[in-house]
């Protein structure tokens, strides 16, 4: 039975490294066409999110994300997270996951969801996580009222700039790498610099 499970796994794995290499265009095309037949496969709009930030059309492929998850509901799938696109930086990569926590299936009418998560990892002969910051959504009565970059941290909450509630994944991409470029200049910070978390 394991051998059989670990054979799974070595196929879907070579299917993803295979989908990875295939010329992002034309896969989206194939994934389109897959869509058609099955709409309603929230694996499929997944993969078309993820082939519309490899083609730099981020705000589109941000959309299809809140697409898949509506489906993933739908389906009663419990996937927490998808991973959106790797940001490949001159010091750090930053991995972006799309949250599909409890919070974020069903926000409160008072508290915060975390849309976006952006895992910076410094690079280094072995890769090690600096922080993550997240796109925060504030609601208050149901509706989004405060929108920002933030981290937790050790001794409580780093606030990296508002932002408007409706912002496009766009402008948030693009004030998430003017700060992260901002904090890590250097190559393989220092453990003094990775634990400064002002901003």
């Amino acid at each position: 039975m394991k051998t059989i499970r670990f054979a799974l796994i070595a196929l879907l794995l070579l299917s993803m490294l295979a989908a990875a290499e295939e010329d992002p265009t034309q896969r989206l095309k194939d994934l389109e066409a897959q869509i058609v037949q099955t709409p309603d496969d929230p694996m499929l709009v997944y993969r078309k999110a993820q082939c519309l930030m490899k083609l730099g059309q981020h705000d589109e492929g941000y959309q299809a994300a809140k697409d898949a998850m509506a489906l993933f509901i739908e389906k009663e799938h419990s996937l927490s997270w998808m991973m959106l696109e790797q940001i490949d930086l001159e010091n750090v990569r930053v991995d972006v996951h799309f949250n599909m926590g409890p919070r974020e299936r069903n926000p409160p009418e008072m508290g915060i969801i975390l849309p976006l998560s952006f895992r910076v990892w410094a690079k280094a002969q072995e890769e090690y996580l600096l922080r993550t910051i997240d796109f925060e959504i504030g609601l208050w009565d149901g509706q989004p009222s405060t929108a920002a970059l933030g981290q937790m941290t050790r001794a409580g909450h780093d606030n990296f700039g508002m932002l408007d509630t409706d912002a496009t994944y766009t402008t948030i991409r693009d004030r998430l790498i003017a700060l992260v470029q901002k904090l890590h200049k250097s190559p393989n910070p220092a453990p003094e610099e990775i634990n400064d978390l002002s901003p």
